[in-house]
């Protein structure tokens, strides 16, 4: 019994981080795809330098920048 128990801990320890990946505004696209494949093969490293290196607010739409630099 505390065998399953460990494996569904492990199992859950893994998915996670692609879980909050998959659920986060931060990235789009092929960005997200990207990271993605990192965090599935580095797991907690991946999802340790996703947090650390995209941005909090995320991708803001190009054509809202260019009317404020105007």
């Amino acid at each position: 019994m505390g065998e399953i128990i460990f494996l569904i801990v492990v199992l859950s320890a893994y998915i996670f981080p692609i879980m909050i990946v998959l659920n986060s505004k931060r990235t789009q696209g092929h960005e997200k795809n990207g990271w993605l494949m990192g965090i599935i093969i580095f797991s907690w490293v991946g999802l340790i330098l996703y947090l650390s290196i995209v941005p909090k607010q995320g991708h803001k739409k190009k054509n809202a920048d260019k009317k404020t630099k105007r």
